[in-house]
């Protein structure tokens, strides 16, 4: 499978075809359909974070570059953005144990990319945020 390439715009309304494309891409990749499900929804959190967190619900004028490949390792996603630096796995993990009450707002979407995908990476590249989302084959 050749590296495949989809730029979107910041808004909400944009992340059904990152989500649809990353999907596809995984299938054709050989992964079951559980786990292109799991990409697919690894990719919604990551753009709904950046688009309602990093741009703000301002980013119409922005965009999120999404790249998907298989390589011997298992099958790769890199999100890209350019809203100001944030490493997400740097927040802690939200305590599923905790009741309702005792929850404290926000970290959930990670916290499910972190459980859906085998490995997930951050970085800073060219003055953009990269995640790098991986799932073994």
């Amino acid at each position: 499978m050749d590296e495949r390439h989809l730029q979107i715009k910041g808004s909400l309304e944009a992340i059904v075809q990152a989500r649809h494309f990353v999907h596809q891409a995984a299938l054709d990749a050989g992964l079951s359909e559980q786990a292109a499900h799991h990409c697919a929804l690894a990719v919604d959190e990551a753009c709904t974070n950046i688009v309602e967190h990093g741009y703000r619900g301002e980013g119409t004028n922005q965009v999120i570059d999404i790249s998907c490949r298989k390589d011997d390792n298992g099958f790769v996603i890199t999100v890209l953005d350019d809203s100001p630096a944030f490493d997400p796995l740097a927040v802690p993990d939200p305590n599923p144990a905790a009741s309702m009450n005792e929850r404290e707002p926000g970290g959930w979407g990670v916290f499910l990319i972190k459980k859906l995908m085998d490995d997930v990476v951050y970085d800073r590249q060219n003055s953009r945020n990269r995640l790098l989302m991986m799932k073994r084959l």
